[in-house]
């Protein structure tokens, strides 16, 4: 793990420890030893599944041995880690000047490496979630709302800014992607399947460290690490989006944020979703185009979620 990424997990396990609640035994383990043992875990070739969903997307993407990088690009999308690893593998390949999007990082790599990466990750990826079944609505849940999350800050940033839509919507799926990895982690102690409450709720506290210092141990652009730190917490709403973060901050809750993925009602007024919606109204349409593209048939299940 790189010297980044530990200091961001020093800060984390220097804050008083809190209980895991249920799932953990006796309430005796707490969010210490569970940071301590991601700390030694924690490296660039970590693997955790995202959901099934998302790997049968890409997996059906793979089996076409035609695929253009658009499609390769597509089902990449829907899948964080693989988003993730994809970039880590373009910027080591021209560490002077950073790949922020996907679709440039899947147009510097090529058709055959990257479907290469996307076939050896996945392939890792459904050994991995064999025994985490009891969890799939949990994993679902997450990944719709990272699909929807990508979906707006792709539109915010073509209609609102100057930034570059592929950059806003690739850290946006990178945004809670410490919450895929602790649900893993977490999803793997018995007790998780009878305190769901308490997966979430620990998930909620500690994603965003944990997804910082995992992406930093990727050694990913700083724009994009900078775009996800954070994103939970409140913050005067800008007026109009000025930057990545911005972006990020307000497509999340635009998605439901805390506030409906954890069902957390105890927020700032920046964090509430429909003064959001309510305000960014005449591009609601477009935003739910873009996720229906995204995540393809899954969008009819959105509704039910």
């Amino acid at each position: 793990m790189s010297r980044a990424a530990t200091h961001a997990l020093s800060a984390a396990l220097a804050a008083p420890p809190a209980p895991l609640g249920a799932v953990a035994p006796s309430g005796a383990t707490h969010a210490f030893d569970l940071l301590a043992d991601i700390a030694r875990e924690l490296r660039p070739g970590v693997i955790f599944p995202i959901c099934f969903d998302a790997l049968l997307r890409v997996r059906q993407t793979l089996r076409a041995p035609d695929a253009s990088l658009q499609q390769l690009a597509g089902a990449v999308r829907v899948d964080p880690l693989l988003c993730a690893r994809v970039l880590r593998r373009a910027n080591r390949l021209r560490p002077a000047v950073p790949v922020t999007g996907l679709r440039d990082a899947i147009s510097q790599l090529g058709g055959e490496r990257s479907r290469h990466i996307a076939s050896t990750l996945s392939g890792c990826q459904i050994g991995c979630s064999r025994q985490l079944t009891h969890v799939d609505a949990l994993s679902r849940r997450l990944w719709l709302h990272t699909l929807r999350t990508a979906a707006a800050a792709y539109v915010m940033a073509q209609r609102l800014t100057s930034i570059d839509p592929d950059e806003a919507m690739t850290a946006a799926l990178l945004h809670d992607i410490g919450a895929f990895y602790l649900l893993d982690r977490l999803a793997r102690q018995p007790q998780a399947a009878h305190d769901q409450g308490g997966v979430e709720a620990l998930i909620l506290e500690w994603h965003e460290t944990i997804g910082e210092a995992l992406l930093q141990s990727l050694g990913l652009p700083v724009v994009l690490i900078d775009a996800m730190r954070d994103h939970e917490q409140p913050r005067t709403a800008p007026v109009s989006p000025r930057t990545v973060a911005d972006v990020v901050f307000l497509a999340n809750v635009l998605a439901g944020g805390a506030t409906e993925l954890y069902g957390d009602r105890v927020c700032h007024v920046s964090q509430r979703p429909e003064p959001v919606r309510e305000r960014f109204a005449e591009l609601l349409p477009d935003i739910e185009r873009e996720f229906a593209a995204l995540c393809g048939v899954a969008a009819e299940g959105a509704a039910a979620d």
